[in-house]
């Protein structure tokens, strides 16, 4: 006796019999939130400049943690204002280019980094830092700041990847279009990108309340 088709079998889609993942929206934190764990290194002591610079690009560049710890002295171009990123997610390259603040704190690093190093942030023992110690400051600088992520209903630390969502949230805030996020990103769908457009509706809800009425 033949079995019965199953709900595949008969030609329903099978996309909708598999349970989809909840979209999360990306988390990010305040400008003057990110302003006041931007301002806790002591930058007077040579690791505390590394770190505010590293907290900068994070920043204002939106870097992958293991992005950033991949730069080497050649890959930030203080002259010309970019950062070669080789070999990022997806083994591709790109190029980023920096914001006058960002040249700034760079050239300040550039000058007073190790020399014997080739890593544009290097360990004191002159090694590519860890990840693991990109995430810990952040998250050290975040707790002394006492600013959090609200994830659901639990608090937890920031973390790198929340200054990378905050640059291209404010991004987009600032009028660049989406294109110009996939680019810094290093997205290699634009579908990607759009996720920002969600993050912070308080644009579209002022141009919302614009809009004129029925009037009936």
């Amino acid at each position: 006796m033949p079995r019965p088709l199953t709900t595949t079998q008969k030609g329903a889609d099978p996309d909708k019999s598999k349970k989809r993942k909840p979209q999360r929206l990306p988390k990010v934190i305040s400008r003057e939130e990110a302003k006041l764990i931007l301002s806790l290194p002591n930058i007077k002591t040579k690791i505390g400049l590394r770190n505010r610079t590293i907290l900068q690009v994070l920043y204002r560049q939106g870097l992958r943690v293991q992005e950033l710890c991949n730069l080497t002295l050649k890959d930030v171009d203080t002259q010309q204002g970019f950062i070669y990123v080789q070999a990022g997610k997806g083994n591709k390259d790109r190029v980023t280019p920096m914001d006058p603040e960002t040249i700034l704190w760079c050239k300040k690093w550039a000058e007073k980094r190790p020399m014997e190093t080739n890593w544009f942030f290097p360990s004191l023992q002159g090694t590519a830092l860890d990840q693991r110690y990109i995430r810990a400051m952040v998250a050290d600088y975040g707790k002394k700041a006492g600013v959090y992520i609200q994830d659901g209903k639990k608090q937890k630390s920031v973390h790198p990847h929340c200054f990378r969502h905050t640059c291209f949230t404010e991004m987009l805030e600032e009028n660049f279009v989406l294109t110009d996020i996939q680019q810094m990103a290093g997205h290699s769908d634009l579908k990607t990108s759009c996720i920002y457009l969600h993050v912070r509706p308080h644009a579209l809800a002022a141009k919302i309340r614009a809009r004129q009425g029925v009037d009936v």
